[in-house]
């Protein structure tokens, strides 16, 4: 026995040193820079920093006002604790393993930050080191950060993590964050106060290579339960429309219950959140309002929100949205699109309205764009609008191109999504332009015709392959002005036929087909005072020419005429001779006619006319002084009723089979005028009297004997 004492006392000895040599060494490497040194051997990715630590039992490290931050692929993050108090497990140590089964910190607080640097992740390696933290628990959290939002109040945590170094896997234990009077606050503003908060969340074990980036939601499961006095929103808007906008602390309520699991919300989860908007308007009247969102969760997401309009009324938003399914898109939110289905009502501003053009594909010549605010009722079906639709839109910029001509100005336009017969959606658009101009498709920068109050529709239904066959437009508009008619010459033959001056005015009602090619319609132009040449003659005088059109070849725009008018009052004119003549008037009436509308114009067909009297006829032929005298006695006969048949094309004008009459004369014509050339025959017929006069260029010859078998014999101009 006395033997063993020895022994004993060495061995108690022996571990007495052993246990002090621990206390110095210890303590000297966590008192020295030599223990940051050894920890901080990758400060870029890494860092942990201490004021002062102690270790008195193997294993057990204690820590005073520590700070930790790393820095993983674009975040950055880092937290810092006043007392930090732990257990490392030793045996642990010899397999590569920091096995920490408790660490006990006080007076907690940290956070996360989005940097712009990006460090590179590490290659997967064998071998690394495994850390494994089994229960990280405070009792003291005081502020909690993610970027600009920032968590304060009275907290509690309990977390666990495991990972493996060298790129290995990485694992969050269930773990637990809870917060009373809590305060979220962004860019230094109060967004809720009053909170409670308790949140669970957990990561299942993975490699970087199995769910990278936001795909680590995939392996999370989480649960938040929130419970507080959301802030309002005050605004008051200034005499010139200049709003401001500021958060006003404690109004407001949110309450939260939700729950996730590896990309999708669990059943029975449910949030709340309300902030009154008060303030005044800009005639200085109180406003008081209220913004809300509200979400459900069953096997669908039901999502209310509702926007108070602004004091301007360009923002507004009443939506009742249920998404299909319960899966939360983690990098495509369009993807909630096509699950979506309800109601929403709203206001928007938008930089480009040009998406409204997409309601039309059929109609390509019909473009919207601008800046604009839209004021919409929709219904929608799965990510779609549905029948029952309307939008409106108080202002847009409006192009359409009609056969070469580009209408534009800004509209008031009206959409509406109606249901065919089919089921299929049709698309209806009413637009007003309050002013508009009109120029040529090749030189949008020359207008020539301005106007107000044009009303375009348009009628979308049916399939895309068959829109020539579906799709209906018209194009409205009365009166507008053309400041020059002679924008028209290069449409006419102009050697005998074009405009020398005036104004006018432009009305038209068309019908079009999906290219922006007239279908059918009409068109007006009016002028007054105009000045004209006509076969020769100078003309002054009013003049309104109606156009009825239906088309009868696309390709070259060629269009049945019949029905169209011309009309020509207070009209005066110079005869070949000087004589002058004023106050006549003709009215012609084209009973079958077909007009290409190409440059040149070309017309022809049959024509009704009524005119005071043929004086305009007989000057056409020859000067009064070489008819015989009672030739012009036939002008003072009185109104005469006109027949025959028009053709022009290009440079050539023909008249023929020209019959007027009235119970006391007969006048018979055919002329053809092509350049400077002209050829033709004429027959008058007055009682027992008559005369055939034969033109052929500047030569006229003249047959008073058996005048009306010559003018038989002479061939028609027209076959």
């Amino acid at each position: 026995m006395q033997r063993a004492l020895p022994w004993l006392r060495r061995l108690v000895l022996a571990l007495v040193a052993i246990y002090l040599l621990y206390l110095l060494a210890g303590n000297v490497f966590l008192n020295t820079p030599l223990g940051e040194w050894a920890v901080n051997r990758k400060p870029e990715k890494f860092q942990l920093r201490w004021e002062s630590g102690s270790t008195w039992w193997p294993g057990r490290v204690n820590l005073s006002k520590a700070t930790l931050q790393g820095h993983v692929r674009r975040i950055a993050w880092q937290a810092r604790v006043e007392r930090a108090s732990g257990r490392i497990a030793l045996l642990p140590l010899l397999k590569k393993q920091v096995r920490v089964p408790v660490l006990q910190v006080a007076e907690v607080s940290g956070g996360v930050q989005r940097v712009a640097k990006e460090l590179p992740a590490a290659t997967p390696r064998e071998g690394g080191w495994e850390l494994h933290f089994e229960r990280i628990t405070s009792d003291s959290v005081r502020k909690a950060s993610f970027d600009a939002i920032q968590l304060q109040g009275v907290g509690s945590a309990e977390v666990g993590f495991y990972k493996q170094l060298r790129g290995g896997a990485m694992e969050v234990m269930p773990s637990k964050v809870a917060f009373r009077e809590a305060v979220l606050t962004h860019e230094g503003r109060e967004v809720l106060s009053k909170g409670v908060l308790q949140a669970g969340f957990a990561i299942a074990r993975h490699r970087r290579d199995e769910a990278r980036g936001i795909d680590k939601l995939l392996k999370t499961e989480a649960a938040l339960k929130l419970d507080g006095v959301t802030s309002g929103l005050d605004v008051r808007a200034s005499p010139q429309g200049e709003l401001d906008v500021k958060l006003v602390p404690g109004r407001g309520q949110a309450r939260i219950d939700l729950a996730f699991a590896r990309g999708a919300l669990i059943p029975g989860g449910t949030l709340q959140w309300s902030m009154p908007v008060s303030g005044h308007d800009m005639a200085g009247a109180a406003r008081n309002d209220a913004l809300g969102l509200a979400l459900a969760v069953d096997r669908d997401i039901v999502v209310k929100a509702k926007v108070p309009p602004r004091a301007d009324g360009r923002l507004s938003l009443d939506a009742d949205l249920r998404l299909r399914g319960n899966r939360v898109p983690l990098r495509d939110f369009h993807s909630l699109l096509p699950r979506a289905s309800g109601h929403v009502v709203g206001n928007w501003r938008f930089s480009s309205l040009r998406w409204l053009s997409g309601f039309f594909p059929q109609a390509p010549w019909l473009q919207l764009d601008g800046a604009g605010d839209v004021s919409a009722d929709v219904q929608v079906d799965a990510g779609k609008l549905a029948a029952g639709s309307r939008i409106t839109v108080p202002g847009v910029q409006a192009v359409a191109d009609v056969m070469g001509n580009r209408i534009r100005g800004k509209a008031r336009a009206d959409i509406r999504l109606d249901a065919g017969a089919n089921g299929e959606l049709v698309p209806r658009l009413e637009a007003v332009m309050d002013q508009f101009h009109v120029a040529a498709v090749k030189a949008p920068g020359k207008p020539y015709v301005q106007g107000r109050n044009l009303r375009l529709s348009l009628n979308a239904a049916g399939r895309l392959d068959k829109v020539r066959e579906t799709l209906r437009a018209r194009v409205v508009f009365d009166n507008a002005s053309v400041p020059d008619l002679r924008v028209y010459n290069p449409f006419l033959p102009r050697a005998h036929m074009r405009f020398d001056g005036g104004a006018g005015l432009l009305s038209g009602d068309l019908s079009l087909d999906a290219a922006g090619d007239v279908g059918h319609g009409a068109l007006r132009i009016a002028g007054r005072g105009t000045r004209m040449f006509l076969a020769g003659i100078q003309l002054r005088g009013d003049i309104d020419l109606d156009l009825r059109l239906r088309r009868a070849d696309l390709k070259r725009h060629a269009f049945v005429a019949d029905g169209s008018t011309v009309q020509l009052r207070n009209i005066s004119f110079s005869e070949p001779g000087g004589e002058s003549r004023s106050g006549w008037w003709a009215r012609v009436r084209l009973g079958r006619a077909r007009l290409d509308v190409d440059k040149p114009l070309s017309a022809g067909g049959e024509a009704d006319m009524s005119m005071k009297d043929v004086g305009f006829l007989l000057a056409l032929f020859s000067r009064k002084k070489e008819y015989p005298a009672w030739v012009y006695k036939l002008v003072d006969a009185g109104q005469a009723q006109v027949n025959g048949r028009v053709q022009w094309q290009d440079d050539v004008l023909v008249l023929d089979r020209m019959h007027a009459n009235n119970d006391r004369f007969q006048l018979e014509a055919r002329l053809r005028m092509q350049g400077k050339q002209r050829r033709g025959d004429l027959y008058a017929s007055w009682k027992a009297l008559s005369l055939g006069v034969e033109l052929d260029g500047q030569q006229r010859r003249f047959h008073p004997v058996r005048a009306r078998h010559w003018y038989d014999s002479r061939p028609p101009l027209i076959r």
